[in-house]
């Protein structure tokens, strides 16, 4: 029986070495395999890509975006002048609220402001289409610029200094006849007081011979004294009128920058006054008109129709902008990662109201980055969508304004080795 128990031990202790030895050829290809296998890893991972991504939130909206037409007045609507969801043009009126001014009045006046060229002396100011109009705050305005306007015309037409200035061309040319006549009349004066003293010498000669009297000398000396006299009378009569001609082209200048200064004036004061028009009739429609800064659709928002009261601040209408204009996504970045953001990466968009999985995702690419953080340090940034609305799907999604999703900005694009291995980089960096 002993025989039998050490024989037995002695065959499990062979077995044991046969179960417990690996063949040779399993150790091979085992290796192999698993070599294989890892080959087969790492080759795989080289053509998975996994992207580093920031994760954030997008708004879709158009190039330009909506305008919300807000009231700057509270009151009552007066008149509604568009359709809900009508097609407007740039400027255009879409409401009034109730004020003193017929908005009609306001209107024509506006329009024949903007057509009138103050430059153009030419063309008049047609006052006659504005008879019993009702302006309420530009009243008093426009009263200012006719009360001006009209002065520069009656100066224009009455030429005040014009008539005074005639009145001295007239003296002017009465003084040059004058003097005229007084310098012949001082040639003939000077000729007849030479006579006479040639006449004194010769008077003086016979008067120291003895053969004439001392009386008849002294009343020929008296005679000559006489006719200086006159002529140096003449002299000085020609010195007034010189001096008169003087005076009378000062006064003429005088005259003449009066007229231009008075026609200066006139014109500043016509001019201000228009100006000053012109800037009430904007705060008029500032406060009360309703209006569009760009084209697109209208759609009523707080309004529905007239004698409706709003308040101040109230947002009465938006105007939704044609869709060829382009589409933009707005993104607000939070600071984390926000350093790996750069311009022309692409962004994955996921809306909310299209499940990716069934539309698809849009594509788009980073235009512009903020310079500096909003107040809750976010990056406003700018992603171009080069597809328009076209998604990955080939799906054309029907644009509603100010659609939301979420944005995948690809900062880096890596494949999953390259992730991998960077992994291992830092821990190596950091032992």
């Amino acid at each position: 029986m002993e025989e039998d128990n050490s024989t037995f031990e002695l065959r499990s202790e062979e077995v044991q070495d046969i179960l417990t030895k690996v063949p040779h050829w399993m150790i091979r290809w085992g290796t192999v395999l698993i070599f294989v296998i890892i080959l087969m890893l790492f080759f795989v991972s080289w053509f998975i890509k996994y992207p580093d991504v920031v994760n954030t939130e997008i708004v879709i909206t158009t190039n330009i975006p909506p305008e919300k037409i807000v009231s700057k007045s509270s009151g009552r609507i007066e008149a509604i002048l568009v359709k809900n969801k009508s097609v407007v043009s740039k400027n255009s009126t879409l409401a009034i609220i109730e004020n003193t001014a017929n908005y009609n009045d306001v209107f024509l006046l506006k329009s024949i402001v903007d057509n009138y060229n103050i430059n153009d002396p030419k063309i008049e100011f047609p006052f006659s289409k504005l008879k019993n109009t009702q302006l309420g705050e530009i009243e008093s305005a426009y009263a200012v610029f006719q009360k001006d306007y009209q002065a520069q015309e009656l100066n224009h037409d009455l030429q005040p200094f014009a008539i005074e200035n005639r009145a001295q061309i007239s003296e002017k040319i009465q003084i040059k006849e004058r003097l005229e006549i007084l310098q012949q009349q001082k040639v003939i004066n000077e000729s007849e007081l030479q006579l006479q003293k040639n006449e004194v010498a010769r008077f003086e000669i016979l008067f120291n011979k003895g053969i004439i009297s001392a009386q008849e000398m002294e009343v020929k000396k008296l005679s000559f004294l006489q006719a200086q006299k006159s002529y140096r009378s003449l002299l000085s009569s020609i010195s007034q009128l010189r001096s008169s001609l003087i005076d009378n082209t000062k006064s003429s200048q005088s005259s003449q920058a009066n007229s231009t200064k008075e026609e200066v004036n006139l014109g500043r004061n016509m001019a201000q006054s228009f100006y000053q028009l012109k800037k009430v009739i904007k705060d008029w429609e500032l406060a009360y008109a309703l209006k569009s800064s760009i084209s697109g659709k209208v759609t009523f928002l707080q309004v529905w129709t007239e004698n409706q009261t709003i308040n101040l601040g109230d947002n009465v209408f938006s105007i939704i902008p044609d869709a060829k204009n382009g589409f933009i996504g707005k993104v607000k970045a939070p600071a984390l990662n926000s350093g790996k953001i750069k311009t022309g990466q692409r962004v994955n968009i996921r809306l909310a109201n299209f499940p990716d999985r069934e539309f698809g995702v849009l594509k788009g690419k980073i235009q512009n980055i903020s310079l500096v953080p909003d107040k809750d340090g976010n990056l406003l940034i700018d992603v171009a969508l080069p597809d328009g609305l076209k998604t990955s799907y080939n799906k054309q999604i029907l644009f509603q304004q100010e659609m939301k999703g979420s944005a995948e900005i690809v900062t880096e694009d890596l494949r999953l080795i390259e992730r991998i291995l960077y992994q291992f980089k830092s821990i190596f960096e950091q032992v």
